[in-house]
């Protein structure tokens, strides 16, 4: 496996690393209507996504991407909680470990097949997220940290 670490600052925004070199980051700008701005950025600070996130009571959290840079040859298409699509017709999803747990561990899938694993601690007042992408599936990487990161980035103010 091959294992990404992605931590929280006091601002709410997720930084990416791998054996402690940066991949990406996001930020948050929080609006009193609940419709955020989320943005993604490269280790170079070069801005790859913006999103807007709508928070709807009792309703997952609806993601309409506002502007993009094409991603190793890679189009996002659409984002929700549970998936990421891109391209024509591909899609990575993201479930669930366990749903009793605390802890707040998912699988990511490609065509059914297993992956990748996060693993975070709910207990911790800062999230910090264990990222672990099987080695055959490097392809996929950035498109699972970036759903993570577009996902989680201001989870933390719900």
């Amino acid at each position: 496996m091959n294992e990404i670490e992605i931590v929280e600052n006091k601002k709410q925004c997720l930084f990416a690393y791998k054996n402690n070199n940066l991949l990406f980051y996001s930020t948050i700008d929080f609006k009193w209507t609940k419709k955020n701005l989320v943005k993604i950025f490269d280790k170079n600070d070069n801005l790859i996504l913006e999103i807007q996130s709508y928070d709807a009571p009792f309703r997952s959290p609806k993601f309409k991407i506002l502007s993009q840079k094409n991603l190793k040859g890679k189009n996002i298409r659409e984002i929700t909680t549970d998936f990421i699509s891109f391209d024509n017709d591909k899609t990575l999803s993201r479930h669930r470990d366990d749903f009793f747990s605390l802890n707040q561990n998912y699988s990511h899938f490609f065509n059914q097949i297993k992956i990748a694993e996060t693993k975070q601690k709910a207990w911790n007042s800062l999230q910090k997220i264990n990222l672990n992408v099987d080695e055959k599936y490097l392809d996929f990487q950035d498109l699972i940290i970036i759903h993570d990161l577009v996902v989680r980035t201001g989870y933390n103010s719900d």
